[in-house]
């Protein structure tokens, strides 16, 4: 019996033991993991503290170069180098965007908005270049167009109201129904703006500086290569196919992008976008490439940034890649298509 009692008593001081002994390693782990989380916390405000202090000096830079390239006697030069900072002043956003909030990402980026159109200003400013216009009245028909007289002269009337309105502005807008053909020596590192236009096919060529379209309905776009940035609003069922160092695109609806872009797009308040890899071809397309400075090694074609999707376990369910069958494969005939389905009447500069 006392045996029995002593062999007892042992076996409940093992017991308390084996209790207290884990209960003392899970009160390390514990204390470990709080330490880890401290830890992480403690890096990811280092983190953030040193994006914001960088961030901050690099644009102090950029601005301080903006703001004296007035009186500099190699200003494309400068203007040349400030583009290519702000490029990577956009690279280093992007790739620092999983450890910031969304507030501190959309502050960031129309930081980088606002160098790039102050830019883009100062470039039109005092670099003068021809500017857009129409120098014919001659309006060119489409093959198969029935129209008459009368509207050969209302169209001239609207093309001749659109050369008084130079100083606007939008380069063209308020369009329907027509092919607009913007020739290189028109565009070529110009920035090039249109607004409400409706069933229109824009071609454009060379390499203009930048795009900023708003308000497109059913149009359809095709440009070679876009030296700088290019900007969408409030665009609803059009195909862009473009070009570019950075491309943002705000409150569009069903919109299918053919792109080759060298930072990650951005997208923001849109839906049903859709995304392809650029794939029109033309005579003197590397030529253009090679002016535009584009490099071609690197396409984020299929990397979308959405400023309404934070989430980084799921995919934004406003945009998608498109389907194979979806696609245009050869966009000459799908032109022509266009311009007939729409009776459209052909504008030349």
């Amino acid at each position: 019996m006392d045996e029995l009692i002593e062999n007892g008593a042992i076996h409940g001081k093992e017991k308390i033991t084996e209790i207290l002994n884990r209960r003392h390693k899970e009160r390390e782990l514990h204390i470990q993991a709080a330490k880890l989380e401290r830890q992480k916390d403690a890096e990811s405000t280092e983190a953030l503290q040193y994006f914001e202090a960088s961030f901050e000096e690099k644009v102090k830079q950029i601005r301080n170069t903006l703001e004296t390239v007035a009186s500099s006697d190699a200003k494309a030069q400068v203007f040349a180098a400030s583009q290519n900072e702000i490029y990577e002043l956009q690279k280093y956003l992007s790739s620092s965007t999983f450890f910031l909030n969304e507030y501190c990402i959309k502050v960031c980026q129309n930081t980088i908005n606002e160098l790039s159109k102050q830019l883009d200003t100062l470039r039109n400013e005092l670099l003068p270049k021809k500017k857009f216009g129409f120098k014919s009245k001659k309006i060119v028909k489409m093959i198969n167009e029935k129209d008459g007289k009368d509207k050969d002269d209302k169209q001239l009337s609207q093309t001749t109201a659109s050369c008084a309105e130079d100083h606007i502005k939008w380069t063209f807008s308020e369009r329907e129904n027509q092919f607009i053909r913007l020739p290189r020596s028109a565009v070529n590192d110009q920035t090039i703006t249109a607004s409400k236009l409706r069933n229109c096919l824009i071609l454009i060529e060379g390499y203009p500086g930048s795009l900023q379209f708003a308000q497109l309905d059913n149009c359809v776009v095709v440009c070679g290569p876009t030296a700088r940035s290019i900007f969408l609003d409030a665009c609803t069922d059009c195909k862009f196919v473009v070009a570019c160092q950075q491309l943002r695109c705000h409150r569009s609806r069903a919109c299918d992008m053919y792109l080759n872009v060298t930072s990650r797009a951005i997208i923001e308040d849109c839906k049903g976008i859709r995304v392809a890899k650029y794939n029109y071809h033309y005579k003197d397309m590397d030529e253009d490439f090679r002016h535009s400075g584009l490099d071609l090694s690197c396409n984020n074609w299929n990397i979308l940034d959405d400023f309404n999707w934070l989430s980084t376990d799921k995919p934004s369910p406003n945009w998608a890649l498109l389907h194979a069958e979806d696609m245009v494969a050869d966009w000459y005939p799908y032109l022509e298509s266009f311009q007939q389905q729409h009776s459209l009447t052909s504008v030349n500069q």
